[in-house]
Parts: C-alpha cells; sequence; structure tokens
C-alpha cells in the first residue's frame, strides 16, 4: 500500500470514528484479522459481551437438576497440539486415565447432550503436567465465546515447598523454593476477575452442544468435563451435630503452623516472616525465621493454600473446631474473606463466606454461625485430613460487580467527551457537548444514582463513612454538577479523569484479599485456644533481644564457607534472587566441582569496593557502564581467553558480548538482557477503526493524524534527566541509527559518526517525532497504555510482565510486537534494536581465576539459568519473571508460543552499542542537543554537529586519561 493510500486510509477511519462517537451512545467494533501468524500487523481483536451482563440476563434461570459428565477421551476434535490418551499417574500415586494435553496451544472439542435448559456449571478434573506458570484456556459454546470471562480461564496448578525450611551458617532460615508438582484436582471455572463468589454460569437449551477449550498455555492431563447446576450447600443449623456429640469428643488442641502448608495454587504463596513480635510463632528475635504465609501475596480471588492433618494427628473421632490465627493488615473498614474446605468439601454454607477482620494485630477467628456459635466439624481418626482456605470475593464482590460496569461507561464517556473538546479545553469556548452527545445529561444522572446506592452498600460493608467510598463521592458529585449545568462539561474533563483513575484504582485494591496465617488450631470444645493477645512485659523483653542481636548480626551474607579458599560472589540484587543463586550453588555447584562459595547481597558499591581492593572474586548482575570501566582500570580479568569461552559465547545472542567488550577483550559474561518490543491496545486501535499496526516509522508518522483527532496518542522511549552512561534500550535515536547500518562510533572507538549525514538525519527524523507530530517526553507508560490514551507504547518487553500482573482487567485487550522498523533500500525492513542488561564478572585480585572462570561457565549455562529463572519466577511471582540472556533458558520460561516467536524475532535483530569510558559524554550531549532543538527551537543539524565536537574532545581526553 503506497503512502498516499495510507494516509487517506487513516483519516477517512479517523473522521469515521469520530462521527461514530458523536452519533451513537454504544458502539461495538468487531474486527477480527484472518491472520493467525504472531508477527502479523493485523489486529486480532472481537469485542466480547461482559459477564456482568450475561450474567445478570441468565442468573435467574432455573439451575440444571442433573449432572453432565464427558470424558476427555470422548473428544470430538484435537487440534494443533500435543495430545495423548494415557491412563496418567500423578506424584501421590493417583492413575487415572485421561486425555494429556502436553502442549502450550491446541484446540479441544466436545459434542455434549444437555438434558434440559437450565444454567451450569463447569467443573474439570486434570492434573497439570510439567513446568508451565499456569494453564490459560478460552471456552466456546457451539463456536462462540458467550462472555467475556469465557476466553481467559485461569485453572490453577499446585505447587510446594522444594525441600523443607533449612538454617544458614549465620542461623537465619533460608526459604524454600516453590516447585510444582502433578496431583489431580477438581476445580469450577470461575470468574478471572474476582467479583464473583460462585462459578461461572453457562446458559445451555437442551440438545447437543459443542464445547470448545482453546489453550494458549494448557499441559494438563485432563480427566474429565462435569456440567452441573450448584445446589444450596445447607447451613450448620441443618447438619449440627447435638450437644452430646460436641461434649463427647475427647479433649485434644492441635496446631498446623501456617508456613508448613503441603500445597499451594501459586508460586507467590510461599512462607513469609513476622520477626516483630513474640507472638509469631515460632519466634526469634536474633534471627530471620519463617513463621508465616500469605499476607500480601494470598489476596487473588481463587488462591488455594491446603494444609494437612497427618494420619494418627487425630487421635479420635469427633467433632472440633477450628481457630485461625490470621492477620488482615491491608483493606481498612473490609473484611478478608475465604471459603474453607474439609477435605475437599464446604461442609456448611458458613464455610462459603468466612470473615477476616481489618486489624494491624493478630486475631483468633473461629467460624461462627450469624448467632455468634461456634461451628464443629468432624474429623476421623488414623486418617490424613485436608484444610483447604480460598481467596474468595466475599460481602465486597457485590458492589464491586456493579461499580466496574459504571467505570466501564465513565471511561467511554470521558473519550467521547476528550474527542469534542481535547485533553486541555479553553474555558472561553462553548463545546456544545450537551448537543453533541445528547443523551449524556441522562446518563449522568442514572450512573449519579446508581453511584450513591454503590456508596451507601459500601457503608453499611464497613459501618461507617470515611475514605473507603470518598473516591465515589466525588465522582457523583462531579456529574451532578455536570448534569445541572451541561455547558461546564468540559471544565469537569480532568476531575473526570481523576476520579475514574482513582475509582478503578481503588477497585483493583479493595477487589484483593489479603490474609496472612499463622497457625490453625483443631480444638475440642473443652480445649481453650491459644492467647493471641500481646503482653506488654514480654513484648518489650523480645524487643530487647532484637535490638543486641542486630549488632551481630551479617544480614548481607547469604551463605557462608568457614574454608579459607572459598569464592567470595556478590549479588547485586535482592535477598530472593541471592537465595535462588544459593539454592543452585550449594546443591549443584559445590557438589559436582568441588569449590566452596561465600554468596553476599550487595546493593551497590561494587566499583568503589573495587577501587580499594576489598572487592569479591566475582560479581553477577553488575550492569550499566561498570564492567567497562573496571576493565578500562585493569581490574577485571579478560575472560574471552580463557579455555571453553567460545562454547560459552554460543548460549547468547551474537551481539550480547559487546556491552563486556573493551580494547578488543571481553570482561564480562551476560546474564539478564532486556530490550524494547511496541505493546498495543487491541479494543481501542479497533474502535479508532485502525484495523494495521504500524510496520515503521513512517507508518507510526501516517497513523498519527487518526490517533491525534480522536486524542489518542503513541509513546516512545525517552531517557529521564538521570542520564545513564550507556544507551538505555529502546531509544529512538538509537534504534534510527541502528536500523540505518550506523553505529555510534568509528572502528577504533575514537570518534563517533554522528557528523555523517545519515546520523544527521537520523537525529532530524527523531527531534521531528516532538517537534511536528507533539510526542510527550515526560509521561507514565503504564497509566497511559492502561487508561487507553496511549493504544501504542514502545517499552522493554518485561513491561509485559507489569502488564499482567498489575493491569488483570486488560487480559486479551493487548498485545505486543517488534518495534517500529526502517524499509531499507532492497525493499526489506529492518527492525534492529538496542537491548541493556547485567553481567558476571572476575576480578583481577582473585587467588582461584580457574575456579572463578569455572564459576561464570556454570552460572550462564543453559541448564541453571533455566533453573535459576524458574525459581525466581517462583519466589516473585510473573513480576519477577527473569530476562535471561541465554537465548535458550529464555524459551524454557513461561512464555507463551506466540509471545515467545516474537521475543525471539525482536531479539535477532538486536544491534549493540558499545560503551566506552566516555560513555558518560556520548549519552547525556546526545539528550542535550535533542532539548535544545526540540524545547528551544534549535536547527537540529547545527545542534548535533556543535554537541558532537564535544563528545569527541570527551572521548579523546579519556583516552589520553586511561593511557597515562
Amino acid at each position: 500500500m503506497d503512502k498516499t493510500r495510507k494516509i487517506r486510509r487513516y483519516a477517512a477511519l479517523s473522521a469515521a470514528f469520530v462521527f461514530a462517537f458523536s452519533n451513537a451512545s454504544l458502539c461495538t467494533f468487531n474486527v477480527v484479522s484472518a491472520s493467525d501468524d504472531p508477527l502479523s500487523y493485523e489486529i486480532e481483536y472481537t469485542e466480547k459481551r461482559s459477564y456482568h451482563d450475561y450474567y445478570s440476563e441468565y442468573s435467574s434461570q432455573k439451575p440444571a437438576s442433573a449432572e453432565v459428565i464427558v470424558k476427555a477421551e470422548d473428544h470430538l476434535k484435537a487440534e494443533n497440539g500435543d495430545f495423548t490418551k494415557k491412563a496418567f499417574t500423578d506424584a501421590a500415586g493417583v492413575t487415572k486415565d485421561a486425555l494429556v494435553w502436553n502442549s502450550a496451544e491446541g484446540t479441544l472439542s466436545y459434542k455434549v447432550e444437555i438434558p434440559e435448559t437450565a444454567v451450569y456449571c463447569m467443573d474439570l478434573s486434570y492434573a497439570p503436567v510439567g513446568n508451565a506458570a499456569s494453564t490459560e484456556l478460552s471456552v466456546s459454546v457451539d463456536g462462540e465465546v458467550p462472555f467475556d470471562a469465557a476466553s481467559r480461564i485461569t485453572l490453577n496448578r499446585v505447587w510446594v515447598n522444594e525441600k523443607e525450611i533449612t538454617v544458614n551458617s549465620s542461623g537465619n532460615q533460608i526459604r524454600p523454593a516453590q516447585v510444582q508438582q502433578s496431583r489431580w484436582c477438581e476445580t469450577s471455572l470461575n470468574d478471572p476477575d474476582g467479583l464473583y463468589n460462585a462459578p461461572l454460569l453457562f446458559y445451555l437449551t437442551k440438545g447437543t452442544h459443542e464445547i470448545t477449550f482453546e489453550a494458549s498455555r494448557a499441559y494438563i492431563a485432563l480427566e474429565y468435563i462435569k456440567f452441573y447446576g450448584r445446589k444450596q450447600i445447607p447451613s450448620y443449623k441443618e447438619t449440627k451435630p447435638s450437644a452430646d456429640e460436641i461434649n463427647g469428643t475427647v479433649s485434644a488442641l492441635i496446631r498446623i503452623e501456617g508456613e508448613d502448608a503441603a500445597f499451594k495454587s501459586d508460586s507467590t504463596l510461599y512462607p513469609t516472616s513476622d520477626n516483630a513480635s513474640y507472638l509469631a510463632s515460632p519466634a526469634d528475635p536474633g534471627h530471620l525465621v519463617y513463621n508465616t504465609i500469605g499476607d500480601n501475596n494470598w489476596q487473588k480471588a481463587f488462591q488455594t493454600i491446603t494444609w494437612e492433618i497427618p494420619a494418627g494427628g487425630i487421635k479420635s473421632d469427633g467433632w472440633y473446631r477450628l481457630g485461625i490465627k490470621a492477620r488482615q493488615r491491608y483493606m481498612r473498614g473490609f473484611n478478608s474473606a475465604r471459603r474453607i474446605y474439609i477435605d475437599g468439601t464446604v461442609p456448611c454454607s458458613e464455610f462459603e463466606n468466612v470473615r477476616f477482620r481489618y486489624d494491624n494485630d493478630w486475631q483468633n477467628v473461629i467460624p461462627q454461625t450469624d448467632g455468634g456459635e461456634d461451628i464443629y466439624v468432624y474429623l476421623t481418626a488414623g486418617n490424613t485430613h485436608t484444610i483447604t482456605m480460598e481467596a474468595v470475593p466475599g460481602d465486597i464482590g457485590e458492589p464491586m460487580r456493579r461499580l466496574e460496569p459504571v467505570v466501564g461507561e465513565l471511561n467511554e464517556y470521558y473519550r467521547r467527551i476528550l474527542m469534542i473538546t481535547g485533553p486541555s479545553p479553553d474555558k472561553y469556548t462553548d463545546y456544545n457537548v450537551d448537543r453533541v452527545i445528547p443523551e449524556i445529561t441522562g446518563d449522568f444522572k442514572n450512573i449519579s444514582g446508581r453511584l450513591k446506592e454503590i456508596k451507601k452498600s459500601i457503608e453499611n460493608l464497613t459501618g461507617f463513612t470515611g475514605s473507603e467510598a470518598a473516591g465515589i463521592e466525588r465522582m457523583y458529585v462531579i456529574l451532578d454538577k455536570c448534569t445541572e449545568k451541561p455547558a461546564r462539561i468540559p471544565m469537569y474533563l480532568s476531575q473526570l479523569k481523576d476520579n475514574i483513575a482513582a475509582i478503578s484504582s481503588w477497585i483493583r485494591d479493595y477487589r484483593d484479599q489479603p490474609l496472612e496465617i499463622d497457625y490453625i488450631e483443631i480444638a475440642s470444645a473443652d480445649a481453650e485456644f491459644s492467647p493471641v493477645k500481646e503482653n506488654f512485659f514480654s513484648s518489650l523483653a523480645f524487643g530487647a533481644k532484637a535490638f543486641f542481636a542486630s549488632f551481630d548480626q551479617d544480614y548481607s551474607l547469604v551463605s557462608g564457607s568457614e574454608k579459607k579458599d572459598a569464592l567470595d560472589v556478590w549479588v547485586s540484587l535482592g535477598r530472593d534472587q541471592a537465595l535462588a543463586v544459593k539454592e543452585l550453588v550449594e546443591s549443584e555447584f559445590t557438589p559436582v566441582y568441588d569449590i566452596p562459595v561465600n554468596i553476599s547481597i550487595v546493593q551497590g558499591g561494587v566499583v568503589e569496593a573495587a577501587l580499594a581492593g576489598k572487592g569479591p572474586d566475582v560479581a553477577l548482575f553488575l550492569g550499566g557502564e561498570f564492567p567497562v570501566n573496571l576493565a578500562a582500570r585493569g581490574l577485571l580479568e579478560r575472560l574471552d581467553e580463557k579455555d571453553g569461552f567460545e562454547d560459552a559465547k554460543q548460549n547468547f545472542q551474537e551481539e550480547a558480548m559487546t556491552q563486556y567488550t573493551y580494547d578488543g577483550g571481553v570482561y564480562g559474561m551476560p546474564l539478564s538482557q532486556s530490550f524494547p518490543v511496541m505493546f498495543y491496545r487491541k479494543d481501542i486501535l479497533t474502535e479508532a477503526g485502525i484495523t494495521t499496526l504500524p510496520e515503521t516509522w513512517d507508518d507510526l508518522v501516517e497513523m498519527m493524524p487518526a490517533l491525534q483527532r480522536n486524542n489518542l496518542h503513541a509513546g516512545l522511549v525517552l531517557p529521564s534527566s538521570n542520564i545513564s552512561a550507556s544507551t538505555e534500550p529502546g531509544h529512538t535515536f538509537a534504534l534510527l541509527m541502528l536500523q540505518n547500518g550506523l553505529g555510534y562510533y568509528n572502528d577504533d572507538m575514537s570518534s563517533t559518526t554522528f557528523d555523517s549525514v545519515s546520523a544527521v538525519q537520523s537525529f532530524e527524523k527523531w527531534t521531528d517525532l516532538y517537534t511536528d507530530y507533539r510526542f510527550e517526553q515526560v509521561y507514565d507508560p503504564f497509566s497511559r497504555f492502561r487508561d487507553g490514551t496511549y493504544p501504542i507504547v514502545i517499552q522493554n518487553y518485561t513491561f509485559c510482565n507489569q502488564l499482567k500482573s498489575a493491569a488483570p482487567e486488560l487480559n486479551g485487550l493487548w498485545g505486543f510486537t517488534l518495534v517500529p522498523g526502517t524499509e531499507l533500500p532492497d525493499g526489506t525492513v529492518s527492525h534492529a534494536a538496542n537491548s541493556a542488561g547485567s553481567g558476571a564478572v572476575v576480578f583481577t585480585k582473585t587467588k582461584n581465576k580457574d575456579d572463578a572462570w569455572q564459576f561464570l561457565k556454570w552460572f550462564t549455562s543453559t541448564d541453571v539459568q533455566s533453573e535459576y529463572g524458574t525459581l525466581v519466577e517462583g519466589l516473585l511471582g510473573t513480576m519477577g519473571r527473569y530476562d535471561t540472556a541465554n537465548t535458550e533458558a529464555l524459551s524454557n520460561l513461561s512464555w507463551t508460543p506466540s509471545e515467545l516467536k516474537i521475543l525471539e524475532a525482536q531479539r535477532s535483530e538486536l544491534k549493540e552499542i558499545p560503551v566506552i569510558p566516555a560513555s558518560y559524554a556520548v549519552t547525556r550531549n546526545i539528550m542535550t542537543a535533542f532539548r535544545e532543538t526540540v524545547n528551544s527551537h534549535r536547527n537540529p543539524r547545527d545542534t548535533i554537529m556543535w554537541y558532537n565536537r564535544d563528545i569527541n574532545t570527551e572521548i579523546k581526553r579519556k583516552l589520553k586519561d586511561l593511557a597515562e
């Protein structure tokens, strides 16, 4: 498509979009690409019905009275995946006939005979297979996804402590890594947004239906699919034992420590610690002790933790009550809710929603009836019993369900007003918003009334008025003002935006259900639960011991060896990452190579310590310009002369060594590597009539009028005022230079290439984006991308981990692809980009150079990098997913096949910018030239040429200083 046609297409689409939104209250765009290629620039998106609307329509229908069970083996179709019928045995030795779906992708279909028209829930019996982060499915009925939530079903996997909690040489406990275990599970398909306590409802008419599961991450052994009508669980009053049965139970008090949980549904549900109080069990004032579980990690709906009462733990059959020592210190004014299962079954309706009130102190929660009567459950002697607690939305779910569609409507009206007024309305201009959108005043009045009702229900939950509903109140006050004086609607635009953001943030925060568990006690009627109230004198004594113990503890030492020839390894990351390194070293390196290692956590100061002669033997995750600056001063070992270097080099992208190379030698091995990709909002772009992503910078420029007419924009990477000496990945000037086949420096690194014609043209093109097309220099990519005002942003690929963790409501609405490229004379498009990362170095001071090199080869190997990435993600969750530089290890982490294909394609086009001792002058002067051109309207050619002279002068001065 030629440029003229593209410009006309974007302009026409833009005009059509503005017209559509000016003449309709709600518009629906259904744009579906015919391409299945993840590198295609066609946008694949279909707007789906919300589950809120679906539930409102069908929840009043009668629930099914019969069950329908379909064996997984009896499928109609199994396509595009690895499917095997076999008897599958889980880790507990339980064998079942199953269909093993041993691939990330694929489609599985069944013919299901439904006996009556009704609403059904759907259960799956499955066992996780392999080591995927999660199982993600889309469910369609007769070829259509019935509602949005059905397109992003997540099935829990089973995680366990890899081993018992151990103690290091300093007396501090070491948290075990979380590893997956294959266990048979039966679970309902639940709301992925965490707003409904009950399983998802599917309205099915009598007759034959085709049910299809499509996976983006599968890896499960599937036994059966069950369709059933959800029945009311009987109350405790209906199943209550007699007083004689309760009092006849033999006296007993059994404690299960929270950190000793048997199974967890998420890798982030690892043991946690409370060392601030003697009440935590167990407590140690002088050492780190992992004595609790959950807290802010256990907050997402339908996350579960299961504890086991071992066989023999219950000495006699009888009726027992539960006492849960817990703390909920995040949701002020609200309860955190848990559904409790005993041996896999909810014993009574009261266990469907056990409330844990807000309190900064520990509390003992005993499940009770509404009348305050303790609830007893029957447990048999000699058997293993399980207690499972599942996070559920609880009482807050109902107002949240009503509030979320309101926010959606407000967001849509905000965008419609924005298209009329722009982001900064002129107070002297009459925009006639109420004439262009005639229904706006009536809808605002309706929304205001709904917000007032929601605020009232929230206050009924909390029992008082306050900040919990203040954002809702501010919003309906503004809506009332807009209704009273519609001409002033543009003047309230910024307040509308701010309050929509505030309510959205409140929904995100308060839909979570955090809870920390210290221990669970099982007690007979005559036994007293352990006290949880703090004693002043005991607390004072504990604090005094902790104070004096702090003088003897080395909190930076993760593991130590008493051998004099031990390698000193410094890790420039957090404790969790250092613990993962320690686990691997102690289990796989030292036993095999017989090389002792001391591992310490160091946040900064590595360079200063090395210059003072007090540095380590090996430093891990040292990034930026530091490796080259240390090498230039003769403080690092040259690695490319070591035995096995060429083999080790094959683990990385071909230019990954560039940032660790100085004067022809390689002084570091890459560990992490982050590079840019282009993220895009499918829903916003298709609403704007844009169905094709920009493949080149010219395409992006041609798209800008269509975006800007709708007051949308795109975001680029631009360094902040704190400019690093190494070039930031995704830096637009660097991308333009590299895509045109240019580097920053000449062959001997003695001067820059910025005085070449192509470099000047690249600089002009870069600055034109900000002068002619008004790209913003400073913006918050997460907030802008989340609210849809920036439907295209260029960011490091790890940005997707933030989106998955912190913006779950956008699941399915975004994607990413290669950065915009430059069309070359031969017709191909270059998507070249630079990266940044951190590496491992060996210091010249080490006496054990061979041992240190052996350690580097081992740690950068594919197997170890894969295992390290898995351990870190197991500890930190998706946000902690490792951006490994090892090419094969990246494919072993929890990326979907389509995501991995894009990452590998972008990685294959990386062209690195060398780091030189004078890099600080290069990056700072480039940005100074940029700001003078854009902000002071200087001539771009003259400006870059002027600052290029300063850059070259500093390079020569630095080289001279190092040569002396």
